[in-house]
């Protein structure tokens, strides 16, 4: 029985001590970031606070792709990237979590963002597709997207290719809406291809193939058409009418502990914060010319356009999140043919 008894003492303290030099999870946010500015803002936050904050990069649909093979294990904790549509298909997976905290002092646009169920919180936006051409080549620029089926612009326009460049996607999504919705839509990107559209994979194949002169008007997102223009002087911006917003979103992983959800909304309200944004805008390459959402932020950056000015609309981001899968899918079959 005494055998027996220290036997047991003997397992007691071999346990104890096992717990007691097994290595202590280490605290600290993992984010998944589509966005230039986030490595900049992850700095900034973890030097006021402490936090540790590692950055993965990628590009968004990447990015998407990678939250999504994760599934109910993933190695992320704070997604960061272009597209309310995105984070829809994302929790319609039931990746997310819910009831994210709201940014304070949002405007009438930002609160026009929010989700209805928290899955997402939106940071700022963009436009989901502008035309950026070359006056010497295109002296006049279409207006509105119905102009592009003109055989003015045959074989003269560009863009990406939604099933590889995720904030693409809402840029179809809105072609679509503006052509009767899904399916009907069908036929305005049909009858692009037919009027010679070319399509690349991502922003930097479509603009170099308008600065090399094998297109003549490429349609990208506004944050990357600005900032391509305001680098090679002599190329114009046209904003198309209507033109639909893209929100960048922040979203959270699914099932997270009770400390990681507290950093998780620290972070959130830093990144939100009038100086962080200003951040965002001198750190964010292309990406820092977004228009903010909230009252006390800093004004865009010069040479945005004035949204005001703007006819927008945003996307219902339950219609066209949950039609994200088809509608690439039926892009790659019909219009690139691969």
């Amino acid at each position: 029985m005494r055998k027996l008894i220290m036997g047991v003492f003997a397992a007691i303290v071999m346990a104890v001590a096992a717990l007691l030099l097994w290595p202590a999870p280490e605290n600290g946010i993992v984010l998944y970031c589509g966005l230039d500015y986030g490595s900049a803002v992850a700095a900034a936050f973890t030097k006021e606070t402490g936090i540790k904050v590692s950055v993965a990069r990628l590009s968004t649909g990447s990015l998407l792709a990678r939250m999504v093979a994760q599934g109910g294990h993933p190695d992320w904790d704070i997604g960061w990237f272009d597209g309310a549509t995105a984070a829809t298909a994302l929790d319609q997976d039931h990746l997310l979590a819910h009831g994210l905290p709201a940014p304070v002092g949002l405007t009438p646009v930002g609160q026009s963002l929010l989700s209805a169920d928290g899955a997402y919180i939106p940071t700022g936006f963009t436009l989901a597709g502008v035309f950026i051409s070359d006056p010497a080549r295109l002296p006049t620029p279409p207006a509105t997207w119905n102009d592009l089926l003109s055989p003015v612009y045959k074989n003269l326009v560009g863009m990406n290719d939604p099933s590889i460049s995720g904030p693409t996607y809402p840029m179809l999504a809105g072609m679509l809406e503006n052509a009767g919705g899904w399916p009907k839509g069908q036929g305005f990107p049909l009858a692009l291809k037919a009027n010679g559209l070319h399509m690349y994979d991502k922003n930097d194949a479509t603009l170099s193939a308008l600065q090399s002169q094998a297109i003549s008007l490429a349609i990208v997102q506004s944050s990357a058409a600005l900032f391509y223009a305001a680098h090679h002087p002599g190329l114009r911006v046209t904003i198309p009418t209507p033109a639909y917003v893209l929100p960048n979103v922040m979203v959270e992983a699914a099932g997270l502990n009770a400390r990681e959800q507290k950093e998780a909304a620290r972070f959130m309200a830093f990144v939100m914060r009038p100086d962080i944004q200003a951040l965002r805008q001198a750190q964010g390459e292309a990406d820092g010319d977004y228009w903010p959402i909230t009252q006390n932020a800093p004004p865009p950056l010069p040479g945005m356009p004035a949204i005001a000015a703007i006819k927008t609309i945003t996307l219902d981001p339950v219609i066209w999140g949950g039609l994200e899968s088809t509608i690439n899918a039926w892009f790659v079959k019909v219009m690139t043919g691969t």
